[in-house]
């Protein structure tokens, strides 16, 4: 299981900065407890699934 960045400390975000940004890229949910965003529910503890918005072009 992998650990929810909502548990992370901050040593462990400062030394695990390249996947922390694997993590984040391109977020499609967000923790309703503590706002921390992630690409996959599975990094946060109580994810809520972001609305898709299409970007519709100027």
């Amino acid at each position: 299981m992998v650990k929810s960045l909502c548990k992370w400390k901050k040593k462990e975000v400062e030394a695990h900065l390249h996947e922390l940004w694997h993590i984040v890229d391109k977020p499609r949910f967000i923790c309703k407890d503590c706002a921390r965003a992630s690409h996959t529910k599975g990094y946060l503890c109580k994810p809520v699934k972001l609305p898709h918005e299409q970007h519709k072009g100027s």
